[in-house]
């Protein structure tokens, strides 16, 4: 599928989830989710945490430490339930949590980015 196409299909999902271990970076997909307004469940760990600010998703905050792979964590699956089950059965939280994930990713600009990255580097 192109994917140009994409944001037409992601937009009729009632929800996303993404109970993942670890993210390099934050999660495009996630992300791609979010700025299409879909009520999104993320893991709170590694690089799903830039996503999780003031009601823009549903955090999923039962970290299990995995052993042997120090850094990640794991989710777990009752709250994963719970959550899924908050969004079936409040659509408006559910919405409005769509809503203010759409409002951050509009703020997530490659023009506001470089500037940060210009005013670190100048800081430094």
């Amino acid at each position: 599928m192109p994917n140009a196409l994409l944001p037409t299909i992601l937009r009729e999902a009632d929800a996303a989830l993404f109970p993942n271990r670890c993210e390099g970076g934050t999660n495009l997909v996630a992300m791609e989710a979010m700025a299409c307004g879909v009520p999104t469940i993320l893991s709170a760990n590694t690089g799903h945490l830039d996503l999780i600010k003031d009601g823009t998703a549903l955090a999923l905050t039962e970290q299990r430490p995995i052993p042997s792979a120090p850094g990640w964590r794991e989710s777990n699956i009752d709250e994963i339930v719970v959550a899924l089950e908050t969004f079936y059965t409040d659509r408006t939280r559910a919405a409005a949590i769509g809503a203010a994930g759409a409002t951050l990713l509009a703020g997530l600009t490659w023009t506001k980015t470089a500037a940060e990255m210009k005013r670190i580097i100048n800081a430094v």
